[in-house]
């Protein structure tokens, strides 16, 4: 009998735990970022599977993968912090840990509070040796439309190592939520080296979500870099 009550114990626990309300970090794009942060002492594992073609019109043993794991924490109401860990595989190699990321996002006001709602973000990426550092700035400017959302990334990034240089880039998307389930969007981003267009599709909501973007180049690219990128993203909420 007693082991009859611990059972429906735990059942009714892991029932809670999975039917519980959690409020995740849910991302209606693959590379644009909205005006979200995790709630105190709430915490999402997140998973990035990002593939990369430098010419879109010969993918067969042409395509870079990169495999990126994120786990953040909300710490206030305003301010969540994420730790990143990045593995990346090319066709000539075998998967190899390539970088390291820390990242801290705050959320000024309320939405709906602005005519625009804003959000900082400030990321550093490192190297196992240390040799090569990057900084990288983001201004998170976003509207809800009813059903309709927009967001606009004005993005820099500063690298220090073998070659120091700073650049500017940007990302953008518009989304239309058609239910409580699906959002379907498209996206915009680039700078010097190319821009890129492509449409977004997100389920989900709650404890778990995904999403999967593409992103199509638009005119030339410079050298080395993809004609065409895919990602998806997994969360989890904790």
């Amino acid at each position: 009998m007693k082991r009859k009550v611990l059972n429906l114990g735990a059942l009714a626990v892991i029932t809670l735990l999975w039917t519980g309300v959690v409020r995740a970090d849910q991302r209606s794009y693959a590379w644009t970022y909205e005006y979200l942060t995790l709630p105190p002492g709430e915490a999402e594992l997140e998973y990035y599977y990002t593939i990369s073609a430098p010419d879109s019109s010969s993918m067969r043993t042409n395509v870079t993968t990169e495999h990126k794991f994120e786990y953040e924490v909300g710490m206030t109401e305003h301010f969540d912090f994420a730790i990143y860990q990045i593995f990346e595989q090319t066709p000539e190699e075998g998967l190899r840990y390539e970088a390291f990321q820390l990242r801290a996002r705050y959320r000024f006001g309320q939405k709906g509070e602005h005519i625009v709602d804003s959000l900082a973000y400030l990321e550093y990426e490192g190297v196992p040796d240390f040799t090569q550092h990057a900084v990288e700035a983001k201004w998170i400017l976003a509207k809800d439309l009813g059903r309709f959302h927009v967001a606009l990334n004005p993005i820099l990034e500063f690298t220090f190592g073998d070659e120091d240089k700073v650049v500017l880039e940007y990302a953008a998307g518009a989304s239309h939520r058609t239910s409580s389930l699906l959002s379907l969007g498209l996206e915009a981003r680039g700078g010097k080296d190319g821009h890129y267009v492509g449409p977004v599709i997100s389920h989900g909501k709650g404890r778990f979500w995904a999403t999967l973007g593409s992103a199509f180049s638009v005119g030339s690219v410079a050298s080395g870099e993809p004609e065409f990128q895919m990602r998806m993203l997994l969360g989890l909420g904790l």
